[in-house]
């Protein structure tokens, strides 16, 4: 079984439109969880409105964050997968099937929608995210492909087993991809198709968007600090 957690700030625009696609290609069995992180737009009438036999709505009073609203869903969860997709319509559901497949298949712990899209950007923004990769893949040993798609497949006890590392904002799927790769876990990396997004970004270029690479930065050496802390804990 497989539980779909969509976090959910403020995207009236599209979040109708990814939870019906999502459970058009889902099998009967599966689950939606979209939690609605404190918006305070339209979502949360338009969530009411939508009757899914296989959805349900996790509504927070107030905004904890991407990482905190993503956690929630997973607690929430009754699948042994966990697939994670962002409500802003720059994925895809119907990849979701693709990347199911491919990951049972080959048994593997996580698989994670690659942005091939992304490439072709801006100077750069290619050149931020490919250095935040280069250090990703320095600390986490191994090659990373995407180290920070919104559209994965992920084991539910793996995503659990960092749990006191995750970051309550952004970046959830960072600290994820790194600690996981560090533990030799096999990852599989599926070209998806990545578009415009529907609404205003929560990472908002400019200042804003340098400073927020900076703690993507930061935030990968620190959590692999942290994680040799809890690994000396479990131990003793």
């Amino acid at each position: 079984m497989l539980s779909l957690i969509i976090p959910v700030f403020n995207e009236e625009g599209a979040v109708e439109d990814i939870v019906r696609r999502s459970h058009a290609v889902l099998d009967a069995s599966d689950e939606i969880i979209v939690v609605d992180d404190g918006s305070t737009d339209a979502t949360p009438g338009i969530l009411k409105k939508i009757a899914l036999q296989n959805l349900r709505v996790i509504r927070k009073p107030r905004n904890e964050g991407n990482g905190a609203a993503i956690m929630t869903g997973v607690h929430a969860a009754n699948g042994e997968w966990i697939a994670t997709i962002d409500a802003d319509d720059t994925y895809r559901p119907e990849e979701i099937p693709k990347l199911r497949h491919k990951l049972q298949s080959e048994r593997a712990d996580m698989i994670v929608g690659m942005r091939e899209g992304l490439r072709h950007g801006k100077p750069a923004h290619r050149l931020a995210r490919e250095f935040l990769q280069r250090m990703g893949e320095y600390f986490g040993r191994q090659s990373i492909a995407d180290i920070n798609s919104g559209l994965r497949i992920v084991g539910k006890g793996r995503i659990l087993r960092y749990e006191k590392m995750y970051p309550r904002r952004f970046s959830l799927h960072i600290v994820l991809t790194v600690l996981l790769s560090r533990e030799e876990g096999k990852i599989l990396y599926e070209t998806i198709d990545y578009g415009p997004r529907i609404g205003v970004s929560k990472l908002s270029p400019g200042v804003l968007g340098l400073w927020n690479f900076m703690k993507f930065l930061l935030l990968i050496p620190w959590v692999v600090l942290i994680s040799r802390f809890h690994a000396g804990e479990r131990k003793g």
